[in-house]
């Protein structure tokens, strides 16, 4: 049996039906989950663009970012024990929702 070292992401725009204007920025949200269990909480999310942001989750797993700018950025996700998630992503438009699952570490 092959043992799957990765982290997975999932994500989705989600538009309000219309375009946002031009001067303000967008959400991004979602939560991150462990592969062992649900929803982490305290778990560490960075988002790194033309300004580098950090939080940290809820009781239920969920992170958020408001008036992200558009862009290409890097979205980091880790938690203690877990595979960290660490992948470009770009910012247009529309709400971004992301479900982030981190493969538990072997061993721990």
């Amino acid at each position: 049996m092959r043992a799957v070292v990765g982290a997975m992401l999932c994500g989705c725009a989600a538009g309000a039906g219309g375009r946002a204007s031009a001067s303000a920025g967008v959400v991004v949200s979602g939560t991150v989950s462990g592969s062992d269990q649900g929803f982490l909480t305290g778990a560490t999310v960075v988002l790194d663009g033309t300004q580098r942001r950090e939080t940290h989750t809820d009781a239920d797993g969920r992170f958020t970012f408001v008036d992200v700018p558009r862009g290409r950025h890097r979205f980091v996700a880790s938690a203690e024990g877990y595979l960290p998630m660490d992948r470009p992503m770009d910012v247009g438009d529309a709400s971004v929702s992301l479900d982030v699952v981190l493969l538990r570490l072997p061993g721990l």
